[in-house]
């Protein structure tokens, strides 16, 4: 795989990654300040752009330097054989599925609840880098940020370095979308619009994800079912 390549697979596999909730609490964080009296909108827009920076600037940061210190190792492991290894992976495809199945059956049974009431006007910005750091943090468990990692190891940091800058930037395209107007004062719209975008689909991803997690978890235990009545996975 060339540099141009890498380039296109990493930026596709940004959108595996794409997370819309940075950008919610971004909103929300603005929309709570709006009517504050004195400098108060000015202050939450600041916040704002810093929480953006830390966010998106810290995961293809976090991505270049574990790309430097693991990609080789991670390219090195035969990811296939271990996930296929047996008895063992049928049993952990069969753990995995329970706790899915679980998981997926409370969040469908509190698809209607009403969205809890969160106080956003205590939200310190101290308390706002603390969830951009836990994003960069959790994107390790990401598996298209981890897929890159391994596909960096064989390229030049010149490739790597723009290849995650990117990867982070799709990965957070509404948060880079309020954060650029944001910086041209033009947040007002963009805002209102992730929250009405929210309100719009949030029934429907309540509905959608359950599902999606049952159906991923069902064909687990098809998988280890096969396994262990023929010797052999549904997928080799």
């Amino acid at each position: 795989m060339n540099e141009l390549q890498f380039f296109g697979v990493a930026s596709g596999l940004g959108i595996g990654g794409f997370d819309p909730a940075p950008a919610l609490i971004a909103a929300v964080y603005m929309a709570a300040r709006s009517s504050a009296p004195g400098r108060g909108p000015a202050k939450a827009r600041r916040d704002v752009l810093l929480f953006g920076a830390v966010l998106i600037l810290g995961t293809a940061l976090w991505g270049i330097l574990l790309s430097r210190l693991l990609g080789e190792h991670l390219a090195e492991i035969p990811w296939h054989s271990l996930l296929r290894a047996g008895a063992w992976a049928a049993g952990a495809e069969v753990i995995v599925a329970a706790v899915g199945l679980g998981y997926a059956g409370y969040r469908w049974a509190h698809r209607n609840d009403p969205p809890e009431e969160k106080d956003q006007k205590n939200r310190s910005l101290t308390g706002l880098l603390v969830v951009a750091l836990g994003f960069v943090a959790l994107v390790t468990a990401d598996v298209p940020f981890v897929v890159t990692i391994g596909l960096s190891s064989h390229h030049p940091p010149w490739i790597v370095v723009p290849a995650f800058i990117v990867w982070a930037i799709i990965s957070q395209v509404p948060l880079f979308i309020l954060c650029v107007a944001v910086l041209f004062n033009r947040h007002g719209r963009v805002a209102e619009w992730i929250g009405a975008a929210w309100s719009a689909a949030r029934r429907w991803i309540r509905i959608a994800i359950p599902l999606t997690i049952a159906a991923v978890c069902i064909l687990l235990l098809a998988d280890a079912a096969r396994y262990f009545l023929v010797g052999r996975f549904l997928v080799g």
